[in-house]
């Protein structure tokens, strides 16, 4: 008897064990089951680890819970989260994203050098022909000559020779007034001449020049003057003034320097030079000559004087018998 009572304990224990599998099992088939995680557990999943779940805590997971576990990860599970862990992070940038074009073109802000003024290189005094006809045609004004500017200040001294090469002439004719504009880089220089009908004579009234030049290296000075001398350059109407070398006076230590020039204004004739005029420089000295011949009758005098006297005395020397 005791040992049938036993057999039925032990039915029923292991019937007893069978329905909490088959339960256990059922309850993991119903869908849309809720997993209540313990507050504060931790769940560690990780290659050949064991997980150690809280007493009388149940883990049921959702149908539609997808979980990733990297290795050696710790996962905290929040209700209906879906968690990726990757190892192997791919960063992908947004596609409004800038791109700098390779081709792009860089432009370098302009710079402007001035350049250092310079005296020009030196040069031998240079003769041109600076002619001027009126609106028909008719040469009014001849001029040949080599010009030079020579500055003596006390900061510079020297001199500015006008290349003819380098030149524009100007001007202007009427019956009484005639002008000549020499113009350059540097400069320019004008001659009026005037003609005097009731003396028959024609004359430079005056002479300007301007100057933008510098003696020394980075020394640009602008020079400028005047003269206006009373009947300069002289001559007849129908001549031509001449000389070999003179300078004009201009103030400020600054003079024209005129080498091998001469020039003529009104009734040129033939387009030719009329008969020149010499300046006092080129003109010739009598003086000399008239002193040395005043001399010499002189001496003349005295040795006719001094011949009467001694043939005198050699009359009175004699006694008649």
């Amino acid at each position: 008897m005791k040992h049938g009572l036993l057999l039925i304990a032990l039915f029923i224990a292991a019937t007893a064990l069978t329905s909490g599998e088959h339960s256990s099992a059922y309850m993991a088939l119903i869908p849309n089951t809720t997993t209540t995680p313990s507050p504060n557990t931790t769940t560690t999943h990780s290659p050949n680890t064991t997980t150690t779940h809280s007493p009388n805590t149940t883990t049921t997971h959702s149908p539609n819970t997808t979980t990733t576990h990297s290795p050696n990860t710790t996962t905290t599970h929040s209700p209906n989260t879906t968690t990726t862990h990757s190892p192997n992070t791919t960063t992908t940038h947004s596609p409004n994203t800038t791109t700098h074009n390779p081709n792009s073109t860089t432009t370098a802000p302009s710079t402007t050098t001035t350049s250092i003024p310079v005296p020009t290189p030196s040069t031998n005094m240079t003769t041109g022909n600076y002619n001027f006809s009126d609106a028909k045609g008719t040469l009014c004004i001849m001029v040949v000559a080599a010009i030079g500017i020579h500055v003596n200040t006390s900061e510079v001294n020297g001199i500015f020779i006008v290349q003819p090469s380098k030149t524009n002439v100007s001007g202007d004719c009427s019956e009484e007034v005639a002008s000549l504009m020499i113009t350059f880089n540097e400069g320019e220089i004008s001659l009026q001449f005037q003609k005097n009908k009731t003396t028959k004579k024609v004359y430079v009234k005056y002479v300007q020049y301007e100057l933008t030049y510098a003696f020394k290296r980075g020394a640009l000075r602008n020079y400028t003057g005047t003269n206006r001398s009373l009947e300069l350059f002289s001559v007849d109407l129908g001549y031509s003034y001449s000389c070999k070398a003179e300078k004009v006076y201009m103030g400020g230590g600054v003079s024209l320097d005129l080498t091998q020039y001469r020039f003529q204004a009104f009734d040129i004739k033939n387009k030719n030079f009329g008969p020149p005029e010499l300046c006092k420089a080129d003109q010739p000295d009598y003086r000399v000559p008239i002193a040395v011949g005043i001399i010499l009758i002189i001496l003349i005098i005295i040795v006719v004087i001094a011949y009467l006297i001694s043939r005198k005395r050699r009359t009175d020397g004699y006694q008649s018998l």
